[in-house]
C-alpha cells in the first residue's frame, strides 16, 4: 500500500502541466488547457490544482482522471462528424483530431462515473452532448444562416445576445434572464442528448447553455457555447461559472 500511495504522488508531481500547490486544494482536470483557461480558474481560486491532459500519455490521463475533482472540457477544433452520423460531412469540417476526440470521450466518461463536476466551453458543450448521444450542425453559416454571427474576424469582439430559462442553473448563478455572451465557433448542438436541457438560446435558436433535465444522483454539470474564460465585457455570464465550478470540486476534497 505504501508504494502505491508513493507512486500517486510521484505521478502527480512529474505530470507535466500540473501546479503543485496544497494537496488539500482541488485537482482540476482540463482536457486542453492555455492561459485564459488557466487565468480564469486561478481568478476563481488561487490554491487550485491543475493538469493538462492534452499533454499526458492515455494512462497517465486516465489515471489523473481517477483523481481529479472536476474536469473542464476546453474550446478547440471541429468534433469529428462520424462520432454522430454524419460522417459524409466531414469535408465540411475546418479541421478537426481525432486522438483529442478520443481524450475527452475518455474523460467524460470517467467524470460521469465518478460524478465529479464538469463545466464544457464552446467546443466541450458540443462534444459533451454527442457523447451523451446527440448530434451537431457541421458548418452554421450553411446550416442555420448568419443573421447571428457566431465567428467574427475578431473573436473578442464578437458578441450577442442570449435567453436563459428561468429556474435553470445558469439562471440560478447568473440571476439574469438575457446578457450578451462571446462567440468563436463554427459548429452547435443539432440534436440534443437524451437526458439533456436546452437552458439558454440565441435569437436563431441555436442552444447556447445546457445541463441535467433531472440531475439528482449525477455530477454537477453545466457546459456554455460561449466563452466565459475571455467574456470581460459581461463578466456575471463568466465569473459565476468559475467560482461554482470550483465550489463544487472542493466539495470532493476530504475535509
Amino acid at each position: 500500500m505504501k508504494n502505491i500511495i508513493l507512486a500517486s504522488v510521484i505521478l502527480l508531481i512529474a505530470l507535466p502541466g500540473i501546479n503543485c500547490t496544497s494537496p488539500k486544494a482541488p485537482l482540476i482536470a482540463v482536457t486542453k488547457i492555455s492561459e485564459n483557461y488557466k487565468n480564469w480558474l486561478l481568478k476563481a481560486d488561487s490554491t487550485i490544482r491543475f493538469v493538462n491532459l492534452f499533454e499526458l500519455t492515455r494512462d497517465s490521463a486516465v489515471e489523473i482522471m481517477q483523481r481529479a475533482d472536476g474536469l473542464l472540457v476546453t474550446g478547440g477544433e471541429d468534433v469529428y462528424p462520424g462520432l454522430y452520423g454524419k460522417e459524409s460531412d466531414t469535408a465540411r469540417c475546418e479541421g478537426f483530431d481525432r486522438n483529442r476526440d478520443s481524450l475527452e470521450m475518455m474523460a467524460l466518461r470517467v467524470a460521469f462515473e465518478r460524478k465529479i463536476p464538469v463545466l464544457g466551453i464552446c467546443r466541450g458543450l458540443q462534444i459533451i452532448n454527442v457523447y451523451l448521444g446527440g448530434s451537431l450542425l457541421v458548418h452554421l453559416p450553411a446550416d442555420i444562416g448568419e443573421s447571428i454571427h457566431h465567428r467574427c474576424p475578431n473573436p473578442l469582439k464578437c458578441l450577442h445576445p442570449i435567453r436563459v430559462v428561468p429556474q435553470s442553473l445558469i439562471h440560478r448563478l447568473t440571476g439574469f434572464n438575457e446578457g450578451l455572451v462571446n462567440s468563436n465557433h463554427h459548429q452547435g448542438i443539432d440534436q440534443l442528448a437524451p437526458g439533456i436541457h436546452a437552458v439558454a438560446f440565441s435569437d436563431d435558436q441555436l442552444i447556447e447553455a445546457i445541463e441535467w433535465a433531472e440531475p439528482e444522483n449525477k455530477s454537477w454539470f453545466i457546459a456554455v457555447q460561449w466563452h466565459p474564460e475571455r467574456l470581460h465585457e459581461n463578466p456575471v455570464f463568466s465569473e459565476p461559472l468559475a467560482v461554482e465550478f470550483i465550489r463544487q470540486a472542493q466539495k470532493r476534497r476530504p475535509q
